[in-house]
């Protein structure tokens, strides 16, 4: 354990000393606030009007649904950048020097995953107060207690899905150009994957059933649910409830699937067993990448 536990402490003084990497990690999410400031938020609010007066209240939900979107996207953006520890020191032969220690490759490896949540967790709760911070000097209020531990919850799945998922790609790529080269497709996938670059009703059938069955779109959904909830009802009151219905299948606030609403329950039982399964084929891989 105390090997582990220095393993881990090692490589996240590595990630936060490479200054690089981390600004490559939120890449993605600088991109989406500066699309966002220039034409995203006015093209939502636009389309809101249409159905019911501009308020600040709008503008603050119009802010919730960029803030949800950004919370997930960061989980798998810092997580994916923390393994790059791993192949770096995979190609340099540093692993092989750990060997050379009383340390198993598992334990090794584990001290990657550990590090890619720890980091995950810490950038994930550090941009939630700066989003709780914007919402408020743009006319919103903070989350309730409640709301804020719900969404405290939902960011822990988050990161932990991320952390996985990151683990299974990252076990295919043996060189830090290989790895660079993931980290451009999942940057620029990210942002569509989970709804934020075009909204849902925006894009083809075929591309909003990718979007449903992507398991991290789903955190998006959860986040939206949490910091939306009070404000679609401030916003549309008043407005009858198909348009309310139309908007929130339009901004993938939720998700209709071959007719059915899916609810919360059901995106998290997603979560869940993707969790498990990444799990569980990243330790098949590892075995049959190392034996």
């Amino acid at each position: 354990m105390e090997a582990l536990i220095s393993l881990v402490l090692r490589n996240n003084k590595i990630f936060r000393r490479d200054k690089t990497q981390v600004f490559f990690s939120l890449l993605s999410v600088i991109i989406v606030i500066v699309l966002y400031a220039v034409f995203l938020q006015k093209m939502q609010v636009d389309a809101i009007e249409q159905l019911t007066e501009a308020t600040p209240e709008l503008i603050t939900m119009v802010n919730e649904w960029l803030v949800a979107g950004l919370l997930s996207m960061i989980a798998v953006s810092t997580t994916l950048g923390a393994y790059g520890i791993a192949v770096k020191d995979q190609e340099s032969k540093v692993q092989a020097d750990f060997l050379t220690a009383p340390l198993s490759r598992a334990t090794i490896q584990l001290s990657y995953v550990l590090n890619a949540f720890i980091i995950g967790c810490i950038f994930s709760f550090i941009a939630l107060l700066g989003c709780e911070i914007f919402i408020v000097t743009t006319g919103g209020k903070l989350l309730s207690f409640g709301d804020f531990i719900q969404v405290l919850s939902i960011l822990f799945l988050s990161v932990l899905l991320a952390s996985v998922f990151n683990l299974f790609l990252s076990l295919f790529v043996s060189t830090q150009n290989a790895f660079s080269t993931l980290g451009t497709i999942v940057g620029t996938l990210l942002g569509f994957l989970c709804g934020v670059y075009v909204p849902l009703g925006a894009l083809p059938s075929f591309a909003q059933h990718i979007i449903m069955y992507f398991p991290i779109s789903h955190t998006t959904l959860l986040l939206r649910n949490a910091f939306m909830e009070s404000s679609i009802a401030n916003v549309f009151h008043g407005v009858p409830v198909s348009y309310v219905e139309d908007y929130k299948m339009n901004y993938g606030i939720v998700y209709e699937l071959n007719g059915h609403i899916i609810s919360s329950t059901t995106s998290l039982i997603v979560i869940v067993c993707t969790i498990v399964v990444l799990s569980l084929a990243s330790m098949i891989l590892f075995k049959r990448k190392y034996n």
